[in-house]
């Protein structure tokens, strides 16, 4: 055999190595596991929602050995390049800055965006929401909408999770909260979120995002993986499934987005 021909042989053995070891390990996922209904953590310490559901699915289309790693919000995307973990699969959505940094998904879910509060206590969106305090996800897109929106109208107060916002809801150290309409339904669904409601719904994806994506370091082979799987677990009916599951009566599916 001529030794190009060698060479050729020996980068293929190569590559093939690489791709085929860049799985052996177990995949780390992010998960912030506290995003009812979507992530949760029970008070054994597992996690559980519809996004651990959908992701077990998903590594197992993609013939992933997967390990579940808990880290806040915020710290996400940092993390992902620091190598702490693999893939985010999170309800991050999908924007042009975070795809700057980082590799998304095809989307595997989209909801709307919801402020709530007091029922009762805003008649008027526009005129009574001035100088009011609304939680959100600290630098999150909930953050980035009201600063872009209602800069100078409102205060968003930046929080690490849902489970803090709802706290100072509850308790009246701020006015609103601003978050997407799922979680926010599943704590209005709580007793202590029966005084609340819904008083606007925003749609608007070049702020908030074109549907909820997992999300890997750049050029990272698991992407294709992935995206072979979702389409997959949206073809079989799992994602039907499991949206039944964990929020009855809505509709979140992506497929329309791909």
């Amino acid at each position: 055999m001529k030794f190009r021909e060698l060479a050729g042989l020996a980068v293929i053995l190569a590559t093939a190595a690489v791709t085929a070891s860049a799985f052996a390990a177990p995949v780390k996922v992010a998960t912030e596991a506290s995003f009812p209904p979507f992530s949760k953590t029970e008070a054994d310490g597992s996690y559980a929602g519809f996004e651990i559901d959908l992701g077990n699915e998903v590594c197992k289309r993609a013939g992933l050995e997967c390990e579940w790693v808990k880290q806040d919000f915020d710290g996400m995307i940092a993390g992902l390049l620091a190598r702490k973990f693999d893939m985010i699969f999170s309800s991050m959505s999908i924007k042009p800055e975070r795809e700057k940094v980082a590799d998304f998904s095809i989307p595997y879910y989209t909801d709307k965006y919801v402020f709530y509060g007091k029922k009762g206590s805003i008649k008027d969106f526009d005129n009574d929401v001035k100088g009011k305090r609304v939680g959100v996800y600290a630098g999150a897109t909930q953050d980035q909408y009201v600063r872009k929106y209602y800069a100078g109208v409102m205060e968003p107060v930046g929080y690490e999770n849902a489970d803090q916002i709802h706290a100072d809801l509850v308790n009246g150290r701020i006015d609103l909260a601003f978050n997407e309409q799922l979680p926010a339904k599943d704590f209005m669904a709580k007793p202590e979120g029966q005084a609340f409601e819904v008083i606007r719904v925003i749609e608007d994806p070049e702020v908030l995002g074109k549907g909820v994506g997992a999300m890997f370091r750049k050029g990272d082979p698991l992407k294709a993986k992935v995206d072979g799987a979702i389409r997959a677990v949206y073809a079989d009916g799992t994602v039907s499934k499991l949206q039944e599951k964990w929020m009855p009566g809505a509709d979140i599916r992506a497929d329309k987005l791909w």
